[in-house]
């Protein structure tokens, strides 16, 4: 039976991740507020064991939750959703729910060191504009971002990040997102039709030096797969990245 823990208790599960784990950031972000999602404990007035569940879909599983406890609440849960459950293999082995013939197990890399950068000079005459409502109302990927954040209103309110326009049309993005603690996940989107003509690399230069700015610490996580953003990353100075694994469970109802 699922157990979900109300809102104004968060903090009960929150002292339950004293460790840190891959996209961490956006797991404090949900226990701030900034994110929305449902927690699911094994006791609503003292649990010793929780899976926190953002409304985009990643799933976190509290440090010291036995294997067993898992799999039965993982079970539960993809009734009535779909997920992705952040897995660390280097601590948790064994992967959950290996039955399920539709679960896809999606390896992954994390970079959250970076070496010192001075490729500002390589952006060229990109035009680079600070995120805002107009041209946001513009972007072809605005429903994406609706789909994660809810509203235009919450996703500037939540982020920031740069814009790499070419005739007044936006190109491509850099989100700093999910920002806690100190650190900020990095997030990119370019036009299909304008890949690998540098759009990327200058929006995310121009994002880096403002979260340089602000004092915070760069997360940048993708699929092992994906060469494109792997070559970004480290042309950016990004290094010595960490291996985990998405678990991706489709809704089973």
């Amino acid at each position: 039976m699922l157990i979900q823990l109300r809102d104004d208790k968060k903090d009960l599960a929150e002292a339950l991740f004293k460790k840190r784990q891959p996209n961490n950031s956006a797991l404090w972000a949900y226990f701030l507020g900034k994110m929305t999602g449902k927690t699911f404990v094994d006791d609503e007035e003292a649990p010793t064991k929780a899976i926190c569940v953002l409304d985009m879909s990643w799933t976190f599983v509290s440090d010291d939750a036995d294997f067993a406890w898992i799999e039965e609440t993982l079970r539960e849960i993809i009734k009535t959703a779909w997920i992705q459950v952040v897995w660390d293999v280097a601590i948790r082995p064994e992967t959950p729910l290996s039955d399920n013939k539709k679960r896809v197990v999606i390896p992954r890399f994390e970079y959250t060191e970076r070496q010192a950068f001075f490729g500002e000079n390589e952006t060229g005459a990109v035009e680079l504009v600070a995120f805002n409502s107009e041209l946001y109302e513009k972007l072809p990927w605005k429903d994406f971002h609706n789909s994660v954040y809810g509203s235009k209103e919450n996703f500037l309110e939540k982020t920031f990040g740069f814009y790499a326009l070419e005739n007044g049309v936006v190109c491509s993005e850099c989100e700093a997102a999910f920002i806690a603690n100190g650190y900020t996940e990095i997030g990119i989107i370019t036009e299909e039709s304008k890949r690998r003509r540098g759009f990327a690399f200058a929006a995310c230069v121009r994002t880096l030096e403002e979260i340089d700015r602000r004092a915070l610490k760069p997360i940048w996580a993708c699929d092992k797969d994906n060469l494109a953003s792997i070559k970004l990353a480290e042309k950016l100075g990004f290094m010595n990245p960490y291996e985990y694994d998405f678990i991706f469970f489709p809704q089973q109802n």
